[in-house]
C-alpha cells in the first residue's frame, strides 16, 4: 500500500489546523485610547476599551481628534495611531487607511510575554484571566522589581508599559497582598488616568480568583 498520499494529507491537515489556530487567536492588547475609537463587529460598530485583545482581521475605526496604542505580541511592536482613519489588524502590523504613519517602538519580547497576561474583560464583563503556575521566590520579585524600575526610566511616563508588566509579574507569582498595595499605588500615582483606572479595575477582579 502506497502510504505517501496518507502522510501528504496528514501533513497538509496539520499545517492547516495550525493556521487556523492562529488566525482566530489574539495578536494585540491595546493598552490606551483617547477619544472615539470603534470596533467593527458582524452587524454594527461599538467604541474599543483599553485592554481589549484583537484578533487579526479586526477592523478599527478612529474618529478625528482621536489616538490609539497597541503591542502586537509577535514582534513586540508597539504602534501609536493619531487622527482620523480606519485600520486593518494583522499578524505582526496594521494596515491603515488614510491615517499618518505611527510612532512605533519595538518592546523586549519578555516585556511582551508579559503584558500578554493582562486580564481582559469577557462579553460578560467578568475578568479572565490565563492560569498560571506559581513562580513565587524572593530573586523572582527582585527581578520583577529591578524590570519594573528600567522600564520606569525607559518609558518617562508616557505610558503604563512598566505597570502592566509588574502586575502581570506579581500575578503571576500569586502574590497577591503585593498586587493590591500596587494597584492602591498605581490609583494614587496615575488619578485621572483613565487607562489606569480600568487596569486596576480588572486586577481587582481578577485577584478575586485567587483567593
Amino acid at each position: 500500500m502506497n502510504v505517501w498520499p496518507l502522510r501528504l494529507f496528514a501533513a497538509v491537515a496539520l499545517i492547516f489546523s495550525a493556521s487556523f489556530a492562529h488566525a482566530i487567536g489574539d495578536v494585540a492588547l491595546v493598552t490606551a485610547v483617547q477619544g472615539k475609537v470603534l470596533r467593527v463587529l458582524p452587524n454594527a460598530q461599538a467604541p474599543l476599551e483599553t485592554f481589549v485583545k484583537l484578533k487579526e482581521g479586526d477592523q478599527l475605526i478612529l474618529e478625528k481628534s482621536s489616538s490609539l496604542r497597541l503591542v502586537y505580541f509577535q514582534g513586540g511592536r508597539q504602534e501609536t495611531w493619531s487622527g482620523e482613519g480606519a485600520l486593518e489588524i494583522r499578524t505582526v502590523e496594521s494596515h491603515a487607511s488614510r491615517l499618518a504613519p505611527p510612532e512605533v517602538k519595538v518592546l523586549p519580547a519578555l516585556i511582551v510575554k508579559q503584558i500578554a497576561k493582562t486580564p481582559t474583560l469577557d462579553s460578560q464583563g467578568r475578568a479572565g484571566v490565563t492560569r498560571l503556575r506559581s513562580l513565587g521566590s524572593v530573586d523572582a520579585i527582585a527581578k520583577l522589581e529591578a524590570e519594573y524600575d528600567r522600564l520606569r526610566v525607559e518609558s518617562g511616563g508616557n505610558d503604563l508599559n512598566a505597570e502592566i508588566y509588574m502586575l502581570a509579574g506579581l500575578y503571576e507569582l500569586r502574590e497577591v497582598e503585593r498586587v493590591e498595595n500596587f494597584l492602591s499605588d498605581l490609583q494614587v500615582r496615575h488619578k485621572g488616568n483613565s487607562e489606569a483606572m480600568v487596569l486596576v479595575s480588572l486586577y481587582r477582579k481578577a485577584i478575586k480568583s485567587l483567593r
